[in-house]
């Protein structure tokens, strides 16, 4: 007889064979064979264990050693930055020390050669300075100040806004370089673009640029690098030349001066580069993208940081 499939034993002839084939049956379904399993999990649990590190590597804290290096970095960027709109808009993006000094002089309609209304960009670059800087540390402060996928956000949004600024310079949108001191000077210029004195459209790129500067300074906070502030500079002359420890230390010894050294040192290598952008074929556009590619792998290399340790978080 041939054998029958299915899930029920075979039924021998006799008695005693249907039995002994039963007993066997269920002591193979009651115990399989230890040596055959299955060597794969089910995609499902797959797919569930990669988005739990997933989900574990952006939700951790990262460390803060060496992030010291990526604030210079900004310090570099904020002189790039605030070279190139002042050449193009006549304001700041990040020191806003100077843009409050603009929007002072223009209530008694000073500089005398500028428009008008000329303070409302520096009004409209302090107001977004200060929206971001509100936005983003509140961020920080309630998803976790260090952790990996808030700082990685941080950046991204940096360099989003600064890709809608290039955009519309290079659009020509808005202003991208200057107008011509006689065309500054002369009062006809006050009457072009409805009495502003200027394209009212360059308040958009001012405020988005402005609203990302507040980002880098947010992130020197939140990282514990506080005399490290990034887009000014003023605080940082005193604390050089107040510090007790100035003269010691040799090169490398003291840390925290070098770091304020660094940053001055970058930011006015950064401001003399966007200088040079901004009188070459390349203009403010060239200064934006580079500040585009430097955030972007800011934020890339923030994916890839190191987490805080146990002894950091201890100490």
């Amino acid at each position: 007889m041939p054998p029958l499939h299915g899930d029920s034993p075979p039924a021998p002839s006799d008695e005693r064979s249907r039995l002994l084939h039963f007993e066997r049956y269920s002591y193979s379904t009651q115990h399989p064979n230890p040596h055959i399993h299955d060597t794969e999990a089910p995609m499902s649990q797959k797919a569930t264990s990669k988005a739990q590190q997933l989900k574990r590597h952006l939700l951790a804290d990262l460390s803060i050693r060496y992030a010291d290096w990526i604030l210079l970095l900004c310090f570099l960027i904020s002189g790039m930055m605030d070279a190139g709109a002042y050449n193009a808009y006549s304001c700041f993006v990040s020191m806003q020390t100077g843009n409050t000094i603009f929007a002072a002089l223009g209530v008694s309609d000073l500089p005398v050669a500028s428009p008008v209304l000329a303070w409302t960009k520096s009004v409209t670059s302090v107001f977004a300075f200060l929206t971001g800087s509100f936005v983003l540390s509140s961020l920080h402060r309630r998803a976790g100040e260090k952790k990996r996928w808030v700082l990685v956000t941080n950046f991204a949004v940096q360099a989003l806004l600064t890709g809608i600024a290039v955009w519309m310079v290079e659009k020509r949108v808005t202003s991208g370089s200057p107008a011509s001191p006689k065309e500054g000077a002369a009062l006809g210029a006050l009457a072009k673009n409805g009495g502003w004195g200027f394209p009212r459209l360059d308040l958009v790129p001012i405020a988005l640029l402005s609203f990302q500067a507040s980002g880098m300074i947010v992130a020197s906070r939140m990282l514990s690098y506080n005399g490290m502030p990034t887009i000014v500079l003023t605080s940082a002359y005193n604390d050089i030349m107040s510090d007790p420890g100035l003269f010691s230390g040799g090169l490398t010894g003291n840390v925290s001066r070098n770091r304020k050294m660094g940053g001055v040192v970058m930011y006015f290598v950064g401001a003399v580069c966007g200088g040079a952008l901004a009188s070459s074929q390349f203009g403010f556009a060239g200064t934006l993208w580079i500040s585009i590619i430097v955030k972007l792998r800011v934020a890339g290399g923030w994916l890839a940081w190191r987490e805080e340790r146990k002894e950091e978080r201890e100490g």
